[in-house]
Formats: structure tokens, C-alpha cells, sequence
């Protein structure tokens, strides 16, 4: 299920309509340390996110608190070759919520992609899918750590979306068939100042 704006700056964006091209490195920060307790309590809020009809697909994460979680659920597996599906889409507060024209803020997505007989590690099938899908966009920084089923891959690229430069801190890792990407999506601009709440989101699902 899409979420109610007109559009996402998560993972279903990016693999349609990146562009741009190179490695560069941009200054950009790239936090690979969480933030002590007393901030953890301070700015983020434990979020138990439960609105889908499959268990399989609630969690909890940790989100900026006055961040807005969006009626966005999983009502189905993904099937193969069938693209990927939105989990949950939580949203930093602005008037970007309900009208096209307003000011792109941050946005922290999770999706789901039927990934059957890839026989690819995490890392190199989120390599080969912004390959594939996101024709051109910018790498700036990248990890990686490992798994039973490999690398996982985290990355932080640069594109174009509707004209607009985008950053976007992103991780995928495999359960099952499934590949669950988790995407923090901003302007650069609002990624300078949201870059920790990303990396949070991303070790805290």
C-alpha cells in the first residue's frame, strides 16, 4: 500500500527515477556509532509498528520523536518479479504530509521484495538492484558487516528526484525469500541535520 502523498522518497522512488553519476565524496556526514542512552531516551521514541494482518511484518524501531507513522501496511507477500512493497513509512512533521508543493522533509521507509532463487548475497543485490533501477546516482559512503546470508551492504548515495537533489542512507538484509530494505530518505540540506536519526532507524529495526 502507497503511502498518501503523491509520492515517497524511500526505495520505491529511488529504483524508478534516480539520476546522476560518480563517486565523490561530499562531506556528508556518515554516523557508524549510536548516540549515548541518555539521547536515545531523550529524542527517539520506540515505535511498535503492527498495523499489517502478518505478523511476520511487526516490529519495533526507534524513530525522532514527533516523527509521524503513516497508515501505510504490508497486506500480502511480495511475489516474485512483483517489485517491492512498502512496509511502513514514518515521516518528520511538515506541511510535505498532505500537499505536493510543500517542502520535502525526512522520511524513514521499510520495504519488502520477493527475492526466491536469488542466490546473491544482500550486499551485491542491493548493488545490482540501484545498478539495474537507479540509473546514475551518486555513492557517497558504504560499509559492510556480515550475515548468514553474507554482506549487508549500507550505503549512502546521492540522486535527482523531480528536480529536487536527495540523500538517501539505506541497508537491505534477507529473512527467508524476502529482501527487507530500509531507507532514509531527505534533501541534503535535512540529511546534514537527520543523519543520526537514520543510522539509529536503521540498527534499531
Amino acid at each position: 500500500m502507497r503511502s498518501s502523498r503523491f509520492f515517497t522518497i524511500g526505495f520505491l522512488t529511488l529504483v524508478l527515477s534516480a539520476c546522476g553519476s560518480g563517486i565523490f565524496h561530499s562531506g556528508l556526514p556518515f554516523p557508524t556509532t549510536l548516540p549515548s542512552e541518555n539521547v536515545l531516551d531523550s529524542d527517539y521514541q520506540s515505535l511498535k509498528h503492527d498495523l499489517s494482518p502478518l505478523t511476520a511484518y511487526h516490529f519495533r524501531i526507534l524513530i525522532p520523536k514527533g516523527w509521524k507513522t503513516l497508515d501505510t501496511k504490508i497486506e500480502h507477500e511480495p511475489v516474485k518479479d512483483g517489485g517491492p512493497l512498502d512496509v511502513a513509512v514514518f515521516r518528520e512533521q511538515g506541511e510535505w504530509m498532505n500537499s505536493p508543493t510543500g517542502a520535502v522533509q525526512g522520511e524513514i521507509s521499510i520495504s519488502a521484495v520477493n527475492v526466491s532463487g536469488v542466490t546473491l548475497s544482500p550486499s551485491d543485490w542491493l548493488k545490482q538492484t540501484l545498478k539495474k533501477n537507479a540509473k546514475g546516482y551518486t555513492l557517497v559512503s558504504k560499509r559492510e558487516s556480515p550475515s548468514s546470508s553474507g554482506p549487508v551492504a549500507d550505503m549512502l548515495i546521492e540522486y535527482m528526484n523531480a528536480n529536487q537533489s536527495l540523500v538517501s542512507r539505506m541497508t537491505a538484509f534477507k529473512t527467508g525469500n524476502t529482501m527487507i530494505v530500509i531507507t532514509g530518505s531527505d534533501t541534503k540540506e535535512g540529511y546534514a541535520k537527520n543523519a543520526e536519526a537514520y543510522f539509529v532507524a536503521l540498527s534499531t529495526f
